[in-house]
């Protein structure tokens, strides 16, 4: 056996991890909003492929139907994209009420 050091590895380069499909995505969708849409669609196939895979009965359990499965993926992405706009929106508002709360109590404190 012998007693040689090996060399030090040099760090990895980051690497995209979405391989020649990402490249081709890149190429043909320069504009970032084209990219995110064709990125978007991609995706959206890539959920509706893997739910195919459930039988009929795995998936009423889940409350889909392979008959209009890919309306209800799309039904899914529509819901969450108007639940992620609500959140943010309660959280803005939320924290400008928090703002406006520890203007007023300093306004007393400084009054007092």
């Amino acid at each position: 056996m012998s007693m040689m050091q090996t060399a030090p590895c040099l760090p990895a380069r980051a690497r995209r991890k979405d391989g020649v499909i990402g490249l081709w995505g890149r190429l043909i969708h320069r504009d970032r909003r084209d990219y995110e849409a064709w990125l978007q669609e991609r995706d959206m196939i890539a959920i509706t492929a893997t739910l195919l895979r459930l039988k009929e009965r795995q998936l009423n359990r889940i409350g889909l139907s392979r008959a209009t499965l890919a309306f209800d993926v799309e039904d899914l992405a529509l819901r969450a994209e108007r639940e992620a706009k609500i959140t943010s929106d309660i959280l803005r508002l939320v924290e400008q009420e928090d703002a406006t709360i520890e203007r007023r109590e300093h306004h007393a404190i400084a009054a007092e």
